[in-house]
């Protein structure tokens, strides 16, 4: 752990030996000009919000320690090359898609992409043929199977490249291997969505990497599983069918012109961190997830779910249910009155994301069951079956869809309202996306459904965070007229 290299960190030590005087921006002139009531870790934080100084380095053009710090990133992930975001994720699934796809390209995308990835297509004029994924008995959406992308590869022999999201947000998977096999026996690239999954490098007990796998373009939130700021992020590029420089270009286009330098600083010690990930640390880890599955699975209220269709399942994602009566909206208020902050609830479950612990984090599940001990219970209703977005059996029984215009054609029409009772048939103007998880329940230019309707009037009704939607609220959408 001692001789990994952290060379941003080094870097900005290096200057701030020198006792700088700033006169240079940012304007709190490294945590010195502030106002009275800035929390004193924030003002520690801005001591090391640094510009592009001399010794500093530049993300745009890097030659000195940034450029140093993502030749590690890249020796970590063995990929050709990888990149430091500090835009997020959406930053690098919008170069990604850019730098692989010309307009009016037919392309594979799995359905329940983020929106970043719709918005990535959208810019890039693309044309989506969107692939419906496998459902669990439980209508969870979990991922695509080989025979289904090799189903539609023969069906568009035009396509262009598949787009992934792997993991699910509840950190399911399936059939990676063989998807990419396929994909690549036609010389198709696989872009993969991989935001939940920087993680999976350290090895078993997590999935299998994309980037393992072979897939070509690779996005991680590094913030959301590793120790990162909120906003850090990694791109990965590897094999000759993606065109390098094309990437680079929309990375170096998209990305701030002003980068933080606290969020690089965070994405170095994050790859510190998992190269730094030993035997003893994922020993002590999976005893630790022992223990609180054990837990669960003795509680009289709580149990865990497990699907028992994806071939992998993260064990850094937990999801919770009541055994007998409230939902997973309820249940997170219950959670959160013990000071318990789930990622999301759904109608059924509530998702805990865990730590990624080492041996020497002693106290996390500890003090997690002692919150678990402080719940009150009631007696409570018969448990809502969890649906999925577009569920019904298990299986895929919408195999897939397409927009019903263009995104060229979309620009061009008027818009009006509708109530959502009346909006069935026609063709959305805009995208609801329940947030978290940033999935569209509809897509822009997509023909609604009965289904959707009765989904946002779920939605609705349990008072679930909407971005989009204008109107939703007042039971009304946006349809081009």
């Amino acid at each position: 752990m001692d001789n990994i290299k952290i060379p941003i960190l080094n870097m900005l030590k290096n200057h701030k030996e020198n006792n700088p005087f700033s006169m240079h921006v940012p304007g709190h002139k490294s945590g010195t000009i502030i106002h009275p009531l800035t929390p004193s870790g924030l003002s520690e934080a801005m001591s090391w919000d640094m510009t592009e100084l001399t010794g500093l380095d530049d993300l745009h053009c890097p030659e000195e320690g940034i450029k140093e710090a993502e030749k590690l990133l890249s020796s970590f992930y063995q990929t050709d090359k990888s990149y430091f975001l500090i835009n997020g994720s959406t930053v690098g699934n919008l170069a990604m898609i850019l730098g692989a796809i010309h307009p009016g390209d037919t392309v594979l995308v799995q359905r329940n992409c983020h929106k970043s990835v719709m918005n990535g297509l959208t810019l890039a004029n693309a044309r989506p043929i969107f692939i419906h994924p496998e459902l669990d008995c439980d209508g969870i959406e979990i991922g695509l199977t080989a025979s289904v992308i090799k189903e539609y590869l023969h069906k568009y022999p035009e396509a262009k490249a598949v787009i992934l999201t792997y993991p699910n947000y509840y950190g399911m998977g399936m059939e990676l291997d063989e998807i990419i096999h396929e994909a690549h026996r036609l010389r198709v690239p696989v872009l993969v969505d991989e935001a939940h999954g920087a993680h999976f490098a350290a090895g078993a007990p997590f999935p299998p990497s994309a980037l393992q796998r072979g897939a070509d373009l690779v996005v991680h939130s590094a913030h959301k599983t590793l120790p990162a700021m909120t906003m850090g992020s990694y791109l990965h590029l590897q094999g000759e069918l993606i065109a390098a420089e094309q990437v680079e270009r929309y990375v170096r286009m998209l990305q701030s012109s002003s980068p933080s330098y606290p969020i690089m600083l965070s994405l170095d010690l994050a790859r510190a961190y998992i190269e730094g990930y030993c035997k003893e640390d994922k020993s002590y880890f999976s005893e630790q997830i022992q223990i609180i599955k054990d837990y669960l699975s003795n509680h009289s209220q709580l149990a865990m779910y497990e699907s028992p269709n994806a071939d992998w399942c993260d064990p850094l994602k937990l999801m919770v249910y009541h055994r007998g009566g409230i939902s997973g909206h309820q249940l997170q208020e219950r959670l959160e009155a013990v000071g318990i902050y789930p990622e999301l609830s759904t109608e059924r479950f509530v998702l805990l994301v865990l730590p990624l612990l080492k041996a020497d984090h002693k106290f996390y599940m500890k003090e997690l069951i002692e919150r678990f001990e402080l719940m009150e219970w009631k007696a409570g209703e018969k448990p809502v079956a969890e649906r999925g977005f577009f569920s019904g059996e298990k299986g895929n029984v919408r195999k897939h869809s397409e927009l019903a215009l263009s995104f060229e054609e979309m620009e061009k029409l008027r818009i009006k309202r509708l109530d959502l009772s009346h909006s069935i048939g026609e063709i959305s103007a805009e995208a609801i996306i329940p947030y978290p998880p940033g999935i569209p329940l509809i897509q822009r230019g997509e023909r609604i459904t009965d289904e959707m309707v009765r989904t946002c009037l779920r939605l609705l009704e349990n008072g679930t965070k909407v971005q989009g939607g204008t109107y939703l609220k007042e039971g009304q959408i946006q349809v081009f007229a």
